[in-house]
């Protein structure tokens, strides 16, 4: 996995890439205003493209394109800096030293941000279950607006009163608030996406047609693969005029190219299996047979030949179509008695499939409950592993899940699953389940809001929590880690080798940054002194919270394995040594030099550092193993 070379956290955004991108091609195109802002000339771009004819390539300024209030700010949302950090909690957390699955406890827009730093083009496949922004929804997801954020909408030229305004959009039961809400966290999704990666979303009528256009812009209406429809029940609601007995879930590639190592195919249905038969006694075992005739529309002059049947009659493909296949393919096929004629020898030849060479079947548009479950199984799924009814309102099937990760995942492979809307986490269950089944390794990153249960409202669910878990506060998340560790246990009694632990981790304030939170024109030299005290002065509690934003710092997984080369001093992740304190360059060197798996870079956590001679010294030391200076990294 690449490593930023950037401090930490602080890596330059899409759009400033982007921008430095449009620079480099076009410089005479962008221009910087004495007021600092930046203008683009469209007709120098399109007098760049074809200065031949530029009419010939036009630069449009208006188009389609689905617009709402709040909509440029919620973009310049995805890519403020993050304010949070990651608290590890192993004490919360099943087999913490060896499970490669995640837990997030927070917002999922902060979690979104500091995945990207380790996980850029990682995801094979992203589920997500969104708030569907109807009356009935608990909870309206208000994004917390920082002073940065404050500080964008003004740098977008936004007065104080429209900042308040949009702030207010942010939360609203709205089409324009919902879609503020969702814009920037699908911009971070795609991030996170391989290029052979695909994403499900789970939605309503409420919002499907606004979230299929929001898609079409962020993934690119090219990569659009279906709009899935699943039977959730049996019947619809009596009290309904036209009662739904469904939700779409809208499915998206990263890149359409290759929409085959994406989307794979479904195993056949046992009505399919039963199709197979064998009346030829084949040793190849049983077989289907299916039509050797073509379109005419595509066919070649190599796809109209007479075939002669065993009967000894000769025919040609029927009328207003040909063979699928040309000549020397029927041959060979006939050859391998992959033909069939009937048992009179004398029907149109139709080619053998055989049940031992099926790939599957091509995955429906339509899911039924049949194969998929429905609301109700989904429950009495959850009721029964946490021996407790209505804890959960409204929890996907594992079956559902389930069929997004046969067709979306592989199995030898370490696939990474992302649900950052975990709700009862169903999807950390199908993960287990199926690994367990089809010996997979894939691993799953689940990340939940601690979502605050009414216990009014949710009386089971708030009992449940604070009774039967003893949690002090009562939140969707306690019963999505809980639901984790039971499911786990029972898979871990009938497959001891399948991964069913997760790693937790808190998204928290930093705490060094909280010191200081005024300006720092109005800073007193008491106020810089506690601040430089605290950053500076080496605490034990921290090292573990140290420890793995650092992994987030240098790009690696959360789930890393971390080595102790030296207690409090020197730590190793893979090929990168962590260095929290002055250090011995005697004890580094033997590391980077190593025959066999050499440390490759050295990431420094500046403020325990104090001595500077230290720091020359391992720059000297690089010099003289002949390795670059950009294997050392200053962070903190």
């Amino acid at each position: 996995m690449t490593t930023s070379k950037h401090p930490f956290f602080t890596a330059p955004s899409p759009a400033a890439q982007k921008l430095e991108l449009l620079r480099e091609l076009f410089p005479a195109a962008v221009q910087t205003e004495a007021d600092g802002h930046i203008r683009v000339n469209a007709a120098a771009i399109q007098q760049a493209l074809d200065p031949a004819n530029p009419a010939g390539i036009r630069v449009e300024e208006d188009g389609y394109e689905l617009r709402w209030v709040g909509k440029r700010e919620a973009y310049h949302t995805a890519f403020v800096p993050p304010q949070k950090i990651v608290q590890p909690l192993p004490a919360d957390s099943t087999n913490w030293d060896t499970t490669g699955n995640l837990l997030i406890k927070g917002d999922n827009l902060d979690a979104l941000k500091l995945l990207r730093q380790s996980y850029f083009g990682a995801v094979k496949l992203i589920y997500i279950d969104p708030p569907y922004n109807t009356q009935s929804d608990a909870f309206i997801y208000r994004d917390d607006f920082s002073v940065k954020q404050s500080e964008v909408l003004a740098e977008l030229g936004h007065k104080a009163e429209d900042v308040e305004y949009i702030q207010n959009i942010y939360g609203a039961r709205t089409h324009s608030g919902w879609l503020s809400f969702m814009y920037p966290r699908l911009l971070l999704a795609k991030d996170l996406l391989r290029d052979d990666g695909v994403i499900f979303i789970s939605i309503d009528d409420n919002e499907q047609a606004q979230l299929k256009l929001l898609c079409d812009e962020v993934f690119g209406q090219e990569n659009f693969v279906a709009s899935i429809v699943w039977k959730k029940r049996s019947s619809p609601d009596q009290r309904d005029t036209i009662g739904a007995v469904h939700d779409w879930i809208l499915c998206y590639t990263k890149d359409s190219t290759k929409i085959k190592e994406a989307i794979g195919k479904i195993p056949l249905s046992q009505e399919r299996i039963e199709a197979f038969s064998n009346p030829d006694h084949d040793p190849r075992g049983p077989w289907a047979s299916v039509d050797m005739t073509g379109m005419t529309g595509r066919a070649t002059k190599d796809q109209y030949f007479s075939v002669t049947l065993p009967s000894g009659r000769k025919i040609t493909p029927p009328p207003g179509r040909s063979w699928g296949l040309i000549e020397t393919t029927f041959l060979e096929l006939k050859a391998d008695n992959r033909i069939w004629f009937g048992f009179s020898g004398d029907n149109v030849p139709r080619i053998k499939r055989f049940l031992s060479e099926s790939e599957g079947q091509v995955v429906p548009s339509f899911w039924d409950m049949s194969e998929c479950g429905s609301n109700d199984v989904a429950k009495k799924e959850l009721n029964a592993l946490l021996e407790r009814a209505d804890v959960f309102d409204t929890p996907k099937p594992v079956a559902l899940i389930s069929r997004m990760l046969t067709i979306g995942t592989a199995q030898i492979r370490n696939d990474i699953i992302l649900d950052f809307f975990a709700g009862s986490g169903t999807t950390g269950e199908a993960v287990m389940r199926l690994n367990a089944e089809d010996g997979g390794q894939r691993q799953f990153i689940l990340v939940q809001i601690p979502q605050p249960i009414d216990a009014k409202k949710q009386q089971e669910a708030h009992r449940f929590v604070t009774e039967t878990l003893g949690k002090p506060e009562a939140t969707i998340f306690e019963i999505t880690a809980e639901r984790l560790r039971r499911a786990g246990a029972r898979i871990h009694a009938e497959k001891p080798d399948v991964d069913t632990g997760f790693r937790v981790f808190d998204l928290v304030d930093d705490p060094d940054a909280l010191i200081l939170q005024k300006p720092l024109q109005e800073a007193t030299q008491d106020d810089l002194r506690t601040l430089q005290q605290s950053i500076a002065t080496p605490q034990p509690a921290q090292l573990p919270r140290i420890l793995h934003n650092l992994l987030l710092a240098e790009g690696l997984p959360l789930s890393t394995r971390m080595a102790t080369i030296q207690g409090d001093v020197l730590y190793r992740a893979e090929n990168t040594l962590f260095i929290l304190r002055d250090a011995d360059t005697d004890d580094i060197r033997p590391l980077l030099n190593a025959a066999q798996n050499p440390v490759t870079h050295l990431s420094v956590y500046a403020p325990w550092v104090h001595d500077n001679n230290f720091l020359l010294g391992l720059k000297t030391m690089l010099e003289s193993l002949h390795l670059s200076e950009d294997r050392l990294r200053l962070r903190g």
